[in-house]
């Protein structure tokens, strides 16, 4: 009998007759989509960590931090939501990831290895157009700042009747050609944009940090009325703002194994997302804390956009650089996170239609028509209401990964079956794995129904953690053989 897969270090790896034998069989194994081999990988621990340095230090994160002082917590409050959210997700994104890392395979295989060659849509198509919708957020926000740029550098400019979403079809246009040349621009670019982005968000506190002390000392930072709060009670916006700090990474937890793929030496996706994540997330808070409590200081209103507290600058140089660095820090959390994920997902549902790029172009037009503009108006509906409804979803997809990851098949799997569509190990009742469907489905429906019912508001509140640990539980149970 023909030996279809073997083992290479910490690899499990396709041989040439399993290659052959998924080819007799209706597959979804493309040049795409295919497993990445050992000899292939080129990420050590150094990229995941800047990889989550690309992520966090972003304007996203640092309009979240800033929009929970908005809401009405302290800035001591805000930095610890952020950094135990941001920290907590790294559990899925870890244990998911291991499937990349073994497998040398993405997301959407991994959900079809879960909800069946046909079930899988219903996951996928989800995060795929999370990842879409994030996608053009960030572009929106991205744009701003270079709209900035050109009206500082040409005057004339913002006086163009639609100058402003000139500016953001021109971002979306970078935000793109970097997503349509793949990984190896995205390594790139998180490469070297890491320390600047780090340098940049230094600026940024040293910046606030002078303004306070003109103002009478340091202390002053901490003492506006943005970073002393609302003295509204604590625990009422605890697990609301702990689930949106959630929610905004665990799109990228669940498909972290587009990135553990590429991982050479076992163990450097743990290492590097454990040092990367929490300290990135502490560091890019207090930007967002120090920016915003020194806008108040600076000019006597606190702005929860970077973009916005730029323009309060008359200092060409000062807006440019900085215009730069909100660029930057979005080019490098959108692209890997939002276009790329949701180009992958497309391409691999869709495979015989679209390939990578094509997904790429698809996945950009999708985006535009979210209509970021209007989403981002207002950073309590940015913070709670848009992260608490992606919540919903994403945690009981996630536990229902997690269970049949680690619990159903204890992450052994046969790698042609993976790849089949028309039969195998993983193709369950005609395509559809319906145990998987109906948890992840009913506890769409429950948690969603709790944010109208008050009593059990705290439900919906929680609905990442609960979603996924219920997701979790409820399908160990009835998955097993």
């Amino acid at each position: 009998m023909a030996e279809l897969q073997k083992q290479n270090s910490f690899v499990v790896e396709l041989t040439d007759e399993g290659v052959s034998e998924i080819k007799k069989h209706k597959n979804i194994y493309t040049d795409d989509t295919k497993p990445i081999a050992l000899r292939d990988r080129d990420w050590s621990v150094k990229n995941y960590i800047t990889l989550w340095t690309g992520i966090l230090v972003s304007v996203a994160v640092y309009t979240m931090a800033s929009a929970l002082l908005a809401a009405g917590l302290t800035w001591y409050q805000a930095l610890f939501i952020c950094v135990l959210g941001h920290s907590l997700v790294l559990i899925p994104s870890i244990l998911l990831g291991k499937f990349g890392s073994r497998y040398g395979a993405s997301f959407p295989i991994l959900s079809k290895m879960v909800f069946g060659p046909k079930g899988t849509a219903v996951p996928t198509l989800i995060r795929a157009f999370m990842g879409c919708l994030w996608f053009g957020i960030q572009n929106w926000i991205g744009s701003v700042a270079f709209h900035a740029i050109l009206t500082t550098i040409l005057p004339f400019y913002d006086g163009i009747p639609g100058s402003a979403f000139i500016s953001f079809g021109l971002f979306v246009l970078i935000n793109f050609y970097i997503g349509y040349h793949g990984s190896k621009a995205i390594s790139f670019l998180e490469d070297y944009a890491a320390p600047i982005l780090i340098f940049l968000s230094a600026v940024v506190i040293v910046w606030s940090v002078v303004v306070a002390v003109q103002a009478g000392g340091i202390g002053e930072l901490f003492n506006t009325t943005v970073a002393g709060g609302n003295g509204e009670s604590f625990w009422s916006q605890f697990f609301p703002s702990l689930t949106s700090m959630i929610a905004f990474d665990a799109t990228i937890a669940l498909n972290f194994s587009d990135f553990t793929r590429h991982e050479k030496t076992e163990g450097a996706q743990v290492k590097g997302q454990l040092i990367g994540a929490p300290i990135m997330t502490a560091f890019i808070v207090l930007v967002g804390i120090c920016g915003t409590s020194g806008s108040e200081l600076a000019f006597g209103e606190a702005f929860w956009n970077p973009s916005d507290l730029v323009a309060q600058f008359d200092n060409p140089l000062i807006v440019i650089i900085f215009s730069l660095f909100i660029i930057l820090a979005t080019l490098t959390t959108n692209v890997p996170c939002n276009l790329t994920s949701a180009a992958v997902v497309f391409s691999s549902l869709f495979s015989k239609k679209l390939t990578y790029k094509r997904a790429v172009i698809v996945a950009t037009i999708i985006s535009i028509c979210f209509l970021p503009w209007r989403l981002v108006a207002n950073p309590e509906s940015y913070v709670y209401t848009l992260n608490g409804t992606l919540a919903v979803f994403l945690g009981p997809i996630t536990g229902v990964c997690l269970a049949a990851l680690w619990i159903q098949y204890k992450n052994k799997f046969k790698v042609v079956d993976l790849y089949r569509q028309d039969g195998g190990e993983y193709y369950y009742t005609s395509g559809w794995n319906v145990k998987a469907l109906a948890v992840m489905i009913a506890l769409f429906v429950i948690i969603f129904a709790c944010n109208f019912i008050p009593a059990l508001s705290w439900i919906y509140d929680s609905s990442y953690l609960l979603g996924c640990v219920a997701a979790f539980i409820i399908y160990s149970l009835i998955s097993k053989k």
